[in-house]
């Protein structure tokens, strides 16, 4: 699939703290408090945007945005930076009314996969494969690429654990999410929590469509490292698809392997294949890289660029030299912070105060976190302008489906037209109306979501003409 349509979903976590640190609300105060502004604009804390994204409250008081539908990695990039800001703006309200109200407490909403206490929460990637393909042989091919590939998309961090000699200890990790990863593919998503979910929801044309479900990946702060997520993974999804002639690399247990991976910085430990051989990390993905490189088009920028920065993070692994990848990649910032900060304090890394940098690396408020602390200092990337993440915070991608849907909310919002959407489907809440599917993700025209945008401006005219007298 040269074209495939792919989306992120991102579980925030969320604190509500004292001046002094102590707890202020439970998570399920506070995540009411965050979202009176969405209920009030849509009567629900699930709702779906002008940007074509979803706004809503996942289990376990997690708010979550799922970005729409995009073609374009970098388009991607830009409207999961358009969530992060869209809650940033929820929070900074959220805070001025309890301010307001008197209450010592403040709201934080973390980008990252594990709290304080342990509990995991996930950053979700969906890519659209052919329903006519071979869905039961992509894990073979796909899952070692995903268990290795946190060496370049890792977003770092300390886990505590026993070393070889059985000693408690803290340690520096590509991937604390790699520790909450318990199946290989799996079609629960909380229970087992596997690295590729199953469970066939394939938001499209069933008979056309399937949509693979990859959970493994980490929330990241950096532009190019969620760029990487995705760009490297539909190049590996185009090659399996290929029908070339595949690397043999099945693991012999994906989930011991993951563990080891997260826990070895050079990439370069044994790790046993399916076939009573062993392998690296490093020798997994440049083993992808290389075989991904024959069928890049080199005519697309976009697709050397990838390739290019793909190779750029696997010679930061391999060498050892972090000049490059410590002001691009979420492991590598986040390994030197932590290093620095650990120097200068002269703590280790079991330090409280570490796990507190920690957080704060992810904290999504632009004046309070780290992480754009260092972008401003040009110690983190920030490679999309301005204006491209602004306008994603209100403009559908314009070459899939959710065109039409940003379309059909905008209008629908601007007119006071009450209204329900889901990724298919559209429809006006007043009795006789008749839905809108569109079940095609690269659909960008309709002429029933046309007569349905009429009709929203006939009624919003209604409505002022009946206000005005």
């Amino acid at each position: 699939m040269i074209r495939r349509v792919g989306g992120i979903e991102t579980e925030f976590g969320l604190v509500c703290v004292r001046a002094d640190g102590s707890r202020a609300l439970e998570p399920e105060a506070a995540a009411r408090e965050l979202f009176r502004p969405v209920v009030a604009m849509g009567r629900s804390s699930n709702v779906f945007l002008r940007n074509a994204a979803r706004l809503y409250l996942d289990v376990g008081s997690h708010p979550e945005y799922a970005s729409a539908e995009c073609d374009d990695w970098w388009e991607l990039v830009a409207q999961d930076r358009a969530g992060e800001r869209i809650f940033a703006d929820l929070t900074a309200q959220a805070n001025q009314a309890l301010a307001a109200d008197g209450q010592d407490a403040r709201i934080h909403l973390l980008k990252n996969n594990v709290d304080s206490v342990g509990n995991a929460f996930g950053s979700h990637e969906n890519y659209l494969v052919d329903r006519r393909g071979e869905f039961t042989r992509l894990p073979k091919y796909l899952l070692p690429f995903l268990v290795t590939r946190q060496i370049v998309t890792g977003a770092g961090g300390v886990v505590h654990d026993e070393d070889e000699t059985g000693q408690r200890r803290a340690r520096f990790v590509f991937s604390r999410r790699s520790d909450h990863m318990w199946e290989a593919v799996s079609s629960a998503t909380t229970r087992t929590r596997p690295i590729i979910n199953t469970r066939d929801e394939p938001h499209g044309d069933p008979s056309r469509y399937r949509r693979l479900h990859v959970i493994v990946g980490d929330s990241t702060m950096s532009e190019v490292s969620t760029h990487l997520r995705f760009a490297t993974t539909d190049l590996v999804l185009r090659l399996i698809e290929s029908g070339r002639s595949l690397p043999e690399l099945a693991l012999a247990d994906d989930i011991a392997a993951i563990r080891a991976i997260a826990r070895d910085l050079a990439g370069a430990a044994s790790i046993p294949l399916a076939d009573g051989g062993t392998t690296t990390a490093l020798e997994v993905q440049q083993q992808w890289l290389d075989r991904a490189a024959e069928i890049a088009d080199p005519g697309v920028a976009a697709e050397q660029e990838t390739l290019e920065t793909w190779q750029r993070a696997l010679d930061a692994v391999r060498t050892g030299d972090r000049s490059w990848a410590a002001t691009h990649l979420d492991w590598a910032i986040k390994e030197r912070l932590v290093a620095q900060v650990a120097e200068r304090r002269g703590i280790d890394l079991s330090d409280p105060a570490i796990e507190r940098l920690d957080l704060a690396y992810h904290d999504i408020d632009p004046d309070r976190g780290m992480f754009w602390a260092l972008q401003r200092r040009g110690l983190a990337p920030a490679v999309l302008p301005e204006q491209r993440i602004e306008r994603a915070r209100t403009v559908a991608p314009t070459t899939t489906r959710a065109h039409l849907r940003g379309q059909v909310v905008t209008a629908a919002q601007a007119h006071r037209v009450d209204h329900v959407a889901d990724w298919t489907t559209m429809r006006l809440t007043r009795s006789g109306t008749l839905p809108v599917q569109i079940l095609d993700p690269f659909q960008t025209e309709s002429a029933e979501v046309d007569r349905l945008l009429a009709q929203i401006r006939e009624l919003g005219e209604e409505e002022t003409t009946a206000a005005v007298l």
